[in-house]
């Protein structure tokens, strides 16, 4: 899926899984997704994921790591780029589910700034065959340190789903991300 027909299609279906995952501002923001003390950060873009081991039928701890391109915008009219890179932790996954996923994620901003943030809850589900993640915590380093962050990951793999059933498992997936920190 290319072009703006792709885009459409992995817009709508992000906002789907956003939707049943119960996507909402973070506490103590406003009606409109801001906090009194400043403006939100609204990000993003496409993400590579790999996990070690593979997914499998089987649950096990799997190790997360992934790198998410972002076009972030801070105020209406500015966007700037970013670059994440998040390791995380799911600690009884399967190629079914992800379960209860953690980590940490440094997202380089185009303007040199830099936020680390420690995503401490996750929720993940499977619907229509994408791996849907929210993944909760608060920006622990950097720009808007101590602000509340929010991230929906909306996965497919990048092989066949065969890869389940192989001792090495599904060792990657590709898609849509979703970055969002309230100050």
């Amino acid at each position: 899926m290319t072009g703006k027909r792709g885009i459409g299609v992995a817009s709508s279906s992000l906002a789907l899984i956003a939707t049943c995952l119960g996507w909402a501002p973070p506490a103590g923001a406003d009606g409109h997704g801001r906090h009194a003390h400043g403006q939100p950060v609204a990000c993003q873009g496409q993400e590579n994921t790999s996990y070690r081991p593979g997914l499998t039928l089987t649950p096990r701890r799997v190790g997360i790591r992934a790198h998410a391109s972002y076009t972030c915008s801070d105020r209406p009219g500015r966007t700037v780029a970013a670059a994440g890179d998040i390791a995380a932790v799911s600690p009884d996954s399967t190629c079914l589910a992800l379960d209860t996923p953690r980590g940490h994620e440094v997202v380089r901003y185009g303007d040199g700034s830099v936020s680390e943030i420690d995503y401490s809850t996750g929720h993940a589900g499977r619907v229509l065959g994408f791996n849907a993640v929210r993944l909760s915590g608060v920006v622990v380093k950097g720009r808007d340190k101590g602000a509340m962050a929010e991230r929906i990951i909306e996965l497919a793999p990048t092989g066949l789903p065969v890869g389940c059933l192989t001792p090495e498992g599904v060792r990657q997936a590709g898609g849509v991300v979703q970055l969002r920190i309230v100050p």
